[in-house]
Formats: structure tokens, C-alpha cells, sequence
């Protein structure tokens, strides 16, 4: 995991130095440079006043000897001939020429081009042709944001002064760096944060003295969040796991066993994980009245240990589970202020006094006197003079006082924020919504915080209501620029938009909702991510309105969404006349068309509608016309490989779908952040279909290793196809690779806490065998609890498997084998066993053996496993596994106490496997039925 969090920090950090403006990259750059040389440079690109000074190069050394020039162009890295492609870099062309021309005669060494830009691939191709690079390639080092990144990552990482250098251009650096080790899973610590004996000690001694559940209640900014983080870093060693969830994803008359987070994705089963080991629950801002009956599914976790802390503004005095937080003691208030208690004035002491209830006043306070440069005595005497500070119980008065000193520029922002009525935020989105400026200033003043999602900010409630001063939200701007969010992505739902239309859906919906009409633009279809068009009072026949050449781009999408959600609603056997009518439309519309995007979309579609309708070489031949026009149009590359592996492909189409594939696997393994993640999460799942490139993949850990990163990148989102992706990685890499979903099943153990009820019943096979694969992996590993909590989840949907009235082989086979793996060959047999030997693959008898074995009835498990044997040799796609079946027959030879059978057998196993890891596994049995048969031999 330590490797992912960088890799997520390193994107994280990347995109904060796109946004830094032209002097704070010059001090950042001058700063990387000086890190690299190892030695002090002269900066003279900005004057005392912080301007851009011209005349002159940004950087350089006394001797010239080395050169840094700065840049925030853009466009730095393109070519700006156009389509001629002549290979033109005119702003670095200028400051090459510029930094030769200034050095004079002085031998220029070295010569440091720094952008915030992230170099693309194929820059560097095009830019060593250039007479520039011929003439100068001995000098010029690129540092764009990619390397920039890297560089002060690992100096922050091993030099806490130049950590504390960049902390301050990169705020959003600074959150994630606090709280590198609970990345995306626990809120992060507000600025200057202290943590409190007094509020830490009260919780213990509240469990301590036989609670289960703490109810840790108090004022909006007295602390109660980071009490709840303090406990967790500092109990965690006493818990086996910990799961943090926002008190807004428990929606009333919700079970905990089917909590749905607000950034969306599948239900998780909070209850499974805390019942099954001890478990540390956070119920984070929890906005209703807490009673023990709430928690009632958890019983069984209190009893081996689990433990839940709810954080709440409703607190119940006569309560057992309720404790009211702790008011801040003096020494902890003077420290998150940042002052000495025994150097403290009267009105700095009755200050504290005054506001030590409310940590989150300290820290703002320190915060505004230090970044808008305001004299700390000064705001003291100013809050100490407000006429109502003695009955300020809730603390927005002062917080309103604090916040009026803020610069205009951030005013503004936090004002755009607090009235939208949404306290949550995508981090990319809040960047478009208040602008980089006013973002990077939010979160260097603590205002802007990340919260336990990764890439999601939020801005504490107490500051918003302090804000509004009693006026009501009003969320139509946050509307409005979601929907310019959505449009500026041209309606692809990628995870930042998916995200924050899920955080600011009340919004949405409220805008939709005020429209006298409701027509079909970038509001509907984003509402459509989300809510089905009934619920958005479409009208009932919208999927039946005709398309036309007119149509806009959102009113096409959203025809042709509605048309797809009505196709889900017919019998299967009518689905192949309806897609085939849509894909004439389509076509029809399509050749009309005069817009590109208008025309490109619906070959698209049209491609996708001839696919449904199993007609897969005019499918991928709509396909092959769209790339024409959009070359790098991933989605249509994951159509053509979809195609592929279909019933019915031609070895063409086939041919034509491993390709795509290839292309699709290829350009993740190269860099994950530039395919979106459900087009990665798709091509996972579709590798199983094509085995030459799954066997290429698996010979190549680090491939492996990213591909496992996508998979954590998709739960560290709360992405919905994580399972998808899990599923398809497991039954892909789990056995040669296993480390890696067992690192995944142990940090994200809430995400895989799940129910038959919460997922389809198509995949209900696939999340039974996903599950079962990384039991295996973890016992392997030697995690036995791990093991044995992943199998008890594989069961539960084995048992719901199991009650179907038919079974095909498959489904057979596969819960055979989960109860087999999970130590319950009993149950296996009694499924099996009502089945005849005649009805059943060799797949199967496979499994029907090892229960037996397992259960001790060697007799029995050798005559299956020969009949198991003996089919799987007529079946030429079990060539490759015929060594499993030889093993298997050996083990049974060795019960019924025949050793030398189960060493030839044995032997014949191992000839029969690819060297491997399962072929050492062989080695090492064949090495030891070895031994036994000599001393067998000697005894007799």
C-alpha cells in the first residue's frame, strides 16, 4: 500500500503544481534546482515585491555555469505549427535562446527548463529533431510537473525543512503528507492540530468502564473529529481493523450492513466486518439522536472486542453510550494557537479562556493572523470587544469576526462554498468551481481540509453557517457550474464528475426540480448518472422520442441513455430486435449528420447496438470509422475488444479484439492517470477472455503490480466497478500473484464485506470465486483470520448460489469449491452428492474428490478423481491443467496408503506442468514421496 499512497500522492501533487501560478512555480523551481546542484543560486526572476523581473534569466549560479527558466504556458509542451508539424516550441525555443544569449561568453553547463505542465509521451520524439536540441541537448534538463513532483516528494519526504518550505506553495501536499499513512481512509488533522490527553483519556475510561459504543458529543468545532482521528491512530494497534464512514452515508431506516457512501458505489456491510473481527467503527458528524438499539446488528462484534465511536452535535445527558467532550485545556488551546502560556498577556489568556471550547477558532485564528499578515494582539483585542462573545455558546459570531479578515479573493470563495449549501467537494472540481488561488489559500489556512475519500475536500459546517449568517443555501451556482464541469468533459463520466455529482446531488436535483420544463441538457444527463428518468419526471415515452441530426450533444446522450435504461426493462428474447432497430436509427441519423461530435457519437452507439445484436463485424466495422476520427478514443478501442470476445466472433473480429485489448492493457500499465478508470477497470475484466495476453501479463510482475493499482485506485475512489475489477484481478492473478489481492482484501476489508442483496445476481458466481481465491491467497500467506473472514463471505453467497432450483456445472463447481476451500467439504458432499456422477464435468468430479479427500473418504475421492482424470484427458481445454488432476490422483493414492502409485502419479503431474510456481509446489512433493518410498523400501 505504501507504494500506491505515494503513487496517488505523487497525482495528487502533480496536479497542484498545474495550478501554481508563475511566482510561486519560480520559488518552487528555484528551490528543486538548488536541491539538485547541491548548491545556493541566485533568483532574480521576481523582484523584493514578488513581481517578474525581465532582462534577465530567472535562476543561475555566480558563475553562470547553470541556468533555470520558469514556466506556466499551458501550451509549453506542443507544437505550435499545428497540424504542419513542423516541431515548433516556441516558448522554449525563447528561453534557450534567451539563457545562451544572457550567458555570454560564461560556459553554461547546465541549463534547467521548468514548466508546470507534465511533459506528454511524445514530446521528447518530436523536440530531438529540432535544430534547438541538436545544438543545445548537451545542456537543457526538463523538469515538468511529473518530476517536480517526485523531487520535492522525496526531499519533503527526508528533509523536514524543505518540507516545510513546499508545504506552504503546496497545501494540498501538506494534507496528504500528514496523513500519508491513512491516505484516502481517515480524515486528515487540521493545521497546528494538538491532540488533547483530557478528550483521549475520557474515551478510553468510557470503554474502560464497560461501554461498547462512545457517543462522543459536543459544539460544531470543539474537537470531536479530531479526537476520533487521534483515537484511531493511537488505539489502532488494539484492533484488528477500523472503518471510518461519514454519519451522512447512514441514511434512516438503513441497516449497517448496507451502508451506501455518498461518493457513491455498492453498499457496503459494515455490520459483516465488525462482527467477524475487532473492529474500530467511526461514525463520523452523525445528524440524528443516537440510541443503543442503533446498533443492534453488532452485537456479536461487541463481544469479541469491536468498538464504536459516533461524533455528534445531539448529545443525550441520562445517556450511557453519550460523552460529552471535553472543553480543551489551556496548555493544548495555547499550543494550537502557537503561543507560550508563560509569556501570555492578560488579554491573550482571556482570549484562551474565552475560546478554548471551539478548537477549530484557535486554529483559524493562528491561520488568519499568520497568511493575511493581520497583528495577533490586534484580533485578540477585536474578538475580546465583541459586545456578545460571553453568550457566543456556538461560536459563530467569533468565527464570523475571524473570517471578515480574510483577503476579499478568499471572502468570495468561502462565501461561493457556504451558500451552495454542499460542505463536500471532488478536489478537482472545487478547483474550477472557487479557482487554484483561492483553493491553494482555503487549504493553507485549514479552511479547505481533505476528508477520508481520496481526492474529495470539505469545509467545516461551523465555518459555513458563520458565513451564510443565517441566510438560507442556495445551491443554482454549484448547479450551474457542475454542469459546466460536465459539459467541459463533453458528458464523460469520469471519476471526478461522477464524484462530485454525487456529492452535490440535493443541489442538482433541486435546480431540475425548479425548471417549469425538463429538458434534456448537461443537467438531465448528469442527473441521470444517478436517478432514473422517471424520477427526474421525464416523460414516460422519452426513450421513444426519435433522433436527429439537430439534436444537441446532452440531447443526444440523454436519448440514447434513456433508450439503454429501457432496454434493461425488456425480455431478453426481444432485446436483439430492439438494439438492431436502434443501431438502424443511429446509422441513419448518422449519415446526416453535419457536427463531428454529433456524428462520431453515434457511429459509437451504432457500433455498440450492432454488437448487442450479436452482428460483430458491422459492429466493429462502425468502430473502425469512429477511430478514424478519434484515434485515441478509448472507449471505442474497449468496444472492438468487447466484440472479440463474444460467442459467434470470427477469428478476424477476434484477432481484431485481442488487439484493442492489447492496445487498452498497454496503455494502463503505461500510465494508469491517463485512462479513465472504468475504461481500465473493463479491460481487467475482459483479459480472462483473451489467455495469450493474460499469460504475457502474468510473466511480468511490475505489470501485475499495476494492474493490482487500479484495482486500490478504484476502492481508494469508492469507485462502484472496484468489485468488478477485484473480481476479474483475482481470478486472473491470485494464485501466481497473491499478494497483491490480499494486501487489497486487508486495507479495504469494508469494501469486501459484502452481501448477495447489494450485487447482482449475474455475478454473484464471480464475487463467490473472487472471494474464495484471496482466502486461499491469505491462508498461504499465513493471515489465517484474513482467511478465514473471506471465506465466511464466499459462503454466504455460495449458500445463495445453492438455493437456485437448477445447477449448471459451473455454479456447481464453484460452490463446491468455495466450501471446500472455507473447511466445510460436508456440505459440498451433500450439494454434490444429490447430483449424478452422469450429470456432472470433469470440473466438477474434480472438486467432488478433494471433498471427499478432505473428509476422510479416500476410497470414495481416488475412483471420482480417476473419472475425473479420465474426462479431462478427452477434453482439450483441460490440456493445460491435466498436472492438477495427476496431483489429485496422487494425493488420493497416498490416503489410501499406495505411495508408490502416488509418487508415479505424481511424477506424471510434474511432467505435465509449465515451470511455475505451482511446478516447484510439485518438485517438492515429488521430493518427498521420494524420501517416504526408500524408507518403505528399507523397512520391509
Amino acid at each position: 500500500m505504501s507504494e500506491f499512497i505515494r503513487k496517488r500522492v505523487l497525482r495528487d501533487l502533480i496536479d497542484e503544481i498545474a495550478d501554481l501560478d508563475p511566482t510561486s512555480l519560480e520559488l518552487v523551481g528555484h528551490r528543486v534546482i538548488e536541491s539538485i546542484e547541491g548548491q545556493q543560486l541566485v533568483h532574480h526572476g521576481i523582484n523584493k515585491d514578488y513581481k517578474p523581473v525581465g532582462y534577465t534569466v530567472d535562476s543561475f549560479t555566480q558563475d553562470f555555469a547553470t541556468v533555470g527558466e520558469y514556466s506556466t504556458d499551458k501550451d509549453y509542451f506542443e507544437d505550435h505549427s499545428g497540424s504542419k508539424k513542423l516541431n515548433v516550441f516556441t516558448k522554449i525555443e525563447n528561453d534557450v535562446e534567451h539563457a545562451v544569449k544572457i550567458a555570454g561568453k560564461a560556459a553554461l553547463r547546465r541549463l534547467y527548463l521548468v514548466s508546470s505542465c507534465e511533459e506528454p509521451p511524445s514530446f521528447r520524439g518530436k523536440f530531438n529533431k529540432t535544430d534547438l536540441s541538436i545544438a543545445h541537448s548537451d545542456k537543457i534538463e526538463f523538469l515538468d510537473s511529473r518530476q517536480l513532483a517526485t523531487r520535492i516528494f522525496d526531499l519533503s519526504r527526508n528533509n523536514p525543512q524543505a518540507a516545510d518550505f513546499f508545504r506552504y506553495f503546496l497545501p494540498d501536499f501538506s494534507q496528504n503528507l500528514d496523513n500519508y499513512e491513512y491516505y484516502g481512509l481517515v480524515p486528515t488533522s487540521c493545521p497546528h492540530h494538538q491532540s488533547e490527553p483530557l478528550i483521549l483519556n475520557a474515551i478510553r475510561t468510557h470503554f474502560a468502564d464497560g461501554a461498547s459504543i462512545c457517543v462522543l458529543h459536543g459544539l460544531s468545532g470543539s474537537g470531536k473529529t479530531q479526537a476520533a482521528i487521534d483515537f484511531v491512530h493511537s488505539e489502532l494497534p488494539h484492533f484488528g481493523n477500523y472503518i471510518w464512514i461519514s454519519g451522512s452515508d447512514w441514511a434512516e431506516n438503513v441497516p449497517l450492513a448496507a451502508i451506501k457512501r455518498s461518493r457513491g458505489g455498492v453498499p457496503i456491510n459494515v455490520a459483516g466486518v465488525f462482527n467477524s473481527t475487532k473492529t474500530l467503527l467511526v461514525v463520523d458528524d452523525f445528524g440524528r439522536p443516537t440510541a443503543a438499539n442503533l446498533f443492534s446488528e453488532l452485537k456479536h462484534g461487541f463481544t469479541i472486542g469491536s468498538r464504536v465511536i459516533v461524533t455528534s452535535q445531539i448529545g443525550e445527558p441520562n445517556s450511557a453510550i453519550h460523552l460529552p467532550v471535553p472543553k480543551l485545556s489551556t496548555a493544548v488551546a495555547f499550543a494550537i494557537l502557537g503561543e507560550r502560556e508563560a509569556a501570555a498577556n492578560d488579554e491573550l489568556a482571556r482570549f484562551v479562556e474565552a475560546c478554548r471550547f471551539c478548537p477549530l477558532i484557535l486554529s483559524v485564528t493562528r491561520e488568519v493572523a499568520k497568511t493575511e499578515g493581520v497583528d495577533r494582539q490586534e484580533l485578540y483585542q477585536e474578538i475580546l470587544a465583541l459586545p456578545d462573545i460571553a453568550q457566543d455558546l456556538d461560536g459563530r459570531s467569533v468565527m464570523d469576526r475571524l473570517l471578515q479578515r480574510l483577503s476579499r479573493q478568499n471572502r468570495d470563495a468561502l462565501s461561493r462554498i457556504a451558500m451552495s449549501g454542499c460542505t463536500s467537494f471532488d478536489s478537482k472540481f472545487l478547483t474550477n468551481f472557487i479557482g487554484p488561488h483561492a483553493r491553494a489559500s482555503l487549504q493553507r489556512l485549514g479552511i479547505v481540509t481533505r476528508v477520508e475519500t481520496s481526492s474529495a475536500l470539505t469545509v467545516h459546517d461551523l465555518i459555513c453557517s458563520a458565513v451564510r449568517q443565517g441566510a438560507m443555501p442556495d445551491g443554482s451556482n454549484l448547479s450551474a457550474e457542475v454542469v459546466r464541469f460536465a459539459e467541459k468533459h463533453e458528458g464523460e463520466m469520469l471519476p471526478s464528475v461522477l464524484r462530485q455529482i454525487h456529492f452535490s446531488a440535493d443541489q442538482l436535483l433541486e435546480a431540475h426540480g425548479l425548471r417549469d420544463k425538463q429538458p434534456l441538457d448537461w443537467l438531465t444527463y448528469s442527473l441521470l448518472q444517478t436517478e432514473s428518468g422517471d424520477k427526474l419526471g421525464l416523460a414516460p415515452g422519452a426513450h421513444l422520442e426519435p433522433i436527429n441530426e439537430q439534436m444537441t450533444l446532452p440531447e443526444l446522450l440523454c436519448t440514447i441513455d434513456l433508450k439503454e435504461a429501457h432496454s434493461y426493462s425488456l425480455p431478453r428474447e426481444q432485446r436483439t430486435a430492439y438494439y438492431t432497430e436502434c443501431a438502424d436509427e443511429y446509422g441513419r441519423v448518422a449519415a446526416r449528420a453535419k457536427s463531428p461530435d454529433i456524428r462520431v457519437e453515434l457511429l459509437h452507439h451504432q457500433g455498440k447496438a450492432l454488437r448487442r445484436s450479436d452482428k460483430l463485424e458491422l459492429a466493429v466495422a462502425c468502430f473502425r470509422d469512429v477511430l478514424k476520427e478519434r484515434p485515441h478514443w478509448l472507449a471505442t478501442y474497449g468496444q472492438i475488444a468487447h466484440a472479440g470476445m463474444q460467442k459467434g466472433a470470427t477469428e478476424e473480429v477476434r484477432n481484431e479484439g485481442e488487439d484493442a485489448e492489447r492496445y487498452l492493457v498497454h496503455k494502463v500499465i503505461a500510465d494508469m492517470d491517463q485512462v479513465p478508470l472504468r475504461v481500465s477497470l473493463a479491460s481487467l475484466g475482459r483479459l480472462r477472455s483473451y489467455p495469450a495476453l493474460r499469460d504475457e501479463i502474468t510473466k511480468q510482475p511490475e505489470w501485475v503490480k499495476q494492474l493490482a493499482d487500479v484495482v486500490t485506485l478504484a476502492a481508494v475512489s469508492g469507485f462502484q466497478q472496484f468489485y468488478e475489477g477485484f473480481l476479474a484481478f483475482t481470478s486472473l492473478f491470485a494464485y501466481h500473484h497473491g499478494e497483491h489481492p490480499v494486501a487489497i482484501a486487508e486495507i479495504f476489508s469494508d469494501m469486501l464485506a459484502i452481501y448477495p442483496e447489494s450485487v447482482e445476481k449475474r455475478q454473484w458466481p464471480n464475487v463467490c470465486e473472487a472471494l474464495s481465491n484471496t482466502a486461499t491467497a491469505a491462508a498461504t500467506a499465513g493471515k489465517t483470520e484474513l482467511s478465514a473472514r473471506l471465506n465466511a463471505t464466499a459462503c454466504v453467497f455460495a449458500d445463495a448460489l445453492s438455493e437456485g432450483a437448477k445447477f449448471n456445472n459451473y455454479t456447481l463447481r464453484l460452490v463446491a469449491k468455495t466450501y471446500v476451500g472455507a473447511g466445510q467439504a460436508d456440505k459440498a458432499l451433500a450439494l454434490l452428492e444429490g447430483v449424478p456422477n452422469e450429470n456432472k464435468d470433469h470440473w466438477v468430479l474434480y472438486q467432488q474428490a478433494k471433498a471427499q479427500l478432505a473428509d476422510n473418504r479416500a476410497n470414495d475421492a481416488l475412483s471420482t478423481a480417476k473419472l475425473a482424470l479420465e474426462l479431462a484427458e478427452r477434453d482439450s481445454k483441460a490440456a493445460e491443467r491435466l498436472g492438477s488432476y495427476l496431483d489429485l490422483l496422487s494425493r488420493c493414492y497416498e490416503d489410501v496408503g499406495n505411495i508408490p502409485i502416488a509418487l508415479t502419479a505424481a511424477r506424471d503431474a510434474l511432467a505435465r506442468t509449465s515451470p511455475g510456481k505451482y511446478g516447484e509446489q510439485l518438485e517438492k512433493r515429488v521430493t518427498e514421496l521420494e524420501i517416504r518410498a526408500n524408507v518403505n523400501k528399507a523397512t520391509r
